[in-house]
Formats: C-alpha cells, structure tokens, sequence
C-alpha cells in the first residue's frame, strides 16, 4: 500500500536520510507542492510538499558541462508547450521556470524535448536519472513533468545543489 500524501507513515521530513520514493501517478492528483530540491550528483530532483514531508523523488537530467545554476530560486512561469529559441522546432511540454542561465535563457523543468518533422515528433536522447544532457534545463521523463506542471504554483521554491550534503 502506497500511503497518500496526508497520510503520517509516508514520506520523510526533508534533510531525513531514510526517505520513500513513491511514483507520482501514485501520489494524490490534489497534492500541491511545496519546494523542489534538485540534486545534480544523483540527477534526481526530491518534490516536498508544503508540511516538508517528501512526495516523492522523480529521475532528471541536469544541463552538460555545468550549465544548471545552483542556488535558491522560485518559479516564476510555466507553459504546457515550449520551444527552444534556437531552433523552434525542438520543442517540451511543461516546462516550468525557475531561473535564467548563462546567456539569458531560461531555465526550468520540462518533459523531454522533441524535434517536431514531417514524419513524426523525435525526442531527444535523455539518461534521466543517469546522467546530465542539456544546455541547462532539467529534464524530465514526459509524465513526471506533467505532474509537476500541475501541481507546482508560480512562487514555489526551487533549490538546486551540487549534492543533497551541501
């Protein structure tokens, strides 16, 4: 039995080393979140809700070469569909912003991206879980960032350390 977000034996007060991976299809659609920590040596970013109890950790994919900012931020917006400035046809679904990189761009969570051709939308080779592979954003597998989009508000407090130990 998965317990429910409410419920006292599930999750862990944040900084507890002993904590519950549940998978959000199996966290209550209704949950809000409260704060994200993204952690870019596990490649996994760690949902609490708004009592610091965790709901669950969620595998990712951080940006090559240091190119995800660390520090403490807050969403500012979130689009069910994006692009990348570059080349709008490699495209996301639900991307959710929390900061700028390094020329400006912005930085946030997003399903994995896709080229949008004639024959087909192709996604994009991503290790979530595994290892960084983008310029900066945190990817995420297309599900986990769809219950991130709909749960997440704008103001929600994103943190993104080099290690949970930092």
């Amino acid at each position: 039995m998965v317990p429910s977000a409410n419920d006292s034996a599930g999750g862990s007060v944040a900084g507890d080393t002993s904590e519950r991976v549940v998978e959000p299809e199996m966290v209550r659609a209704n949950v809000r979140v409260g704060s994200v920590v993204v952690s870019l040596s596990e490649q996994r970013a760690f949902v609490y809700s708004r009592s610091r109890r965790l709901i669950t950790s969620l595998p990712v994919s951080t940006g090559l070469f240091g190119s995800t900012p660390t520090g403490s931020f807050r969403v500012f917006s979130k689009s069910a569909q994006a692009y990348y400035t570059p080349a709008p046809n490699e495209r996301m679904k639900w991307m959710v912003r929390f900061t700028k990189g390094r020329g400006g761009d912005n930085i946030g969570f997003h399903g994995i991206p896709y080229k949008a051709t004639a024959a087909g939308d192709i996604p994009f080779h991503t290790p979530v879980g595994e290892a960084p592979s983008s310029h900066g954003c945190i990817r995420m597998r297309v599900r986990d960032a769809r219950w991130l989009f709909d749960n997440i508000d704008i103001g929600t407090p994103v943190r993104v350390v080099r290690s949970r130990g930092n």
